[in-house]
């Protein structure tokens, strides 16, 4: 357990950095749309959905509609569905309630940990679930910290809400440098691009995605797909 734990914690420091900052900009967020920490803190626990909870900080200060949160949550999030279709024995593995949270819990950044596995010293099963349990830690944390930052010092927030957008960047060019075959990042960065032009930003992500997956099964360079 002891080994495993600090296995989990090392892998995660990235994650941790990015989460601690990239959080308090959410908290920072939702303090100027009127919500103190607690709100923050309460929609990273049952929320947690990093992208989504920026654009619901933009909603729940416009007064956007319950139906229109669930419809801009399908598309900002829809994503989870189709990389989270290569996870589906190993979360069964969990049992049920471990299972339900890993499922919860998939990120971006932790699908990123989890794909690359683990070294054999190591409880596989319990590595996966603290990585999980780590990242939403930080999340949550971080979110708290910045609203509570938020109500004792004013702050301008112009540009703040492009942080999400700029992990990502990182992400993929970390993905990219670890990787020989780069047919997934050039594949998916020409589809999205495609999708894009044809549809408009509001519509092009599931779409987009659904090609990406399709090509990918029919890939010859399957292994440089998972980029």
């Amino acid at each position: 357990m002891r080994r495993t734990l600090g296995y989990a914690f090392s892998r995660t420091i990235p994650v941790m950095c990015g989460y601690l900052f990239l959080g308090a900009a959410y908290g920072l967020l939702m303090q100027q749309a009127g919500y103190g920490w607690g709100w923050s803190a309460l929609t990273s626990l049952v929320v947690y959905a990093g992208s989504m909870q920026f654009v619901l900080a933009g909603m729940l200060s416009s007064g956007g509609g319950l139906a229109a949160a669930a419809v801009t949550a399908l598309l900002v999030n829809g994503r989870h569905i189709f990389y989270g279709l290569s996870f589906i024995q190993r979360f069964r593995e969990q049992g049920r309630v471990r299972g339900a949270y890993m499922v919860s819990s998939l990120t971006d950044e932790t699908y990123s940990l989890l794909v690359t596995g683990h070294p054999q010293d190591v409880d596989s099963r319990l590595a996966d679930f603290l990585i999980a349990l780590l990242d939403q830690f930080y999340w949550v944390a971080g979110s708290a910290l910045g609203g509570m930052l938020g109500q004792a010092v004013a702050f301008d927030l112009t540009g703040i809400d492009f942080s999400m957008t700029a992990l990502f960047v990182v992400i993929l060019v970390e993905q990219v440098r670890a990787r020989e075959n780069r047919w997934g990042a050039l594949m998916g960065f020409l589809v999205a691009s495609a999708a894009l032009l044809l549809l408009g930003q509001d519509r092009f992500l599931l779409p987009a995605m659904g090609l990406i997956v399709a090509l990918t099964l029919v890939s010859p360079w399957k292994g440089g797909a998972k980029v």
